[in-house]
């Protein structure tokens, strides 16, 4: 993950620090606990969709069974805040390529 440009695009867009904080420390959990993925490769493969379809439905799905040890609260609202901030990253990664085309 570009931590720091995601960052500096998240303060760009209006994002306050707590919630910028916030996101990045999902981001960082989702790299951590799903066997420790990048997602930087995640959007080149597939635009980070195998991950955003592993929050589907709160985690309980056949995606997120692929990953029986990652320490996530499966089944709990809360898992849409890991989804949201995936999306979050997808938004910049596409944004940092369009102005890269420019």
């Amino acid at each position: 993950m570009n931590e720091v440009e995601f960052r500096n695009w998240l303060l760009k867009n209006g994002t306050n620090k707590k919630v910028q904080g916030d996101c990045v420390a999902r981001l960082k959990r989702v790299e951590s606990e799903l066997g420790h993925c990048d997602l930087d490769e995640e959007y080149r493969r597939d635009r980070c969709q195998f991950l955003l379809d592993a929050f589907l439905n709160m985690g309980n799905n056949e995606n997120m069974k692929k990953y029986p040890h990652a320490k996530f609260p499966i089944g709990k609202y809360y898992m849409s805040t890991y989804r949201h901030s995936i999306k979050k990253y997808v938004e910049f990664c596409d944004e940092a390529i369009a102005v890269k085309q420019k």
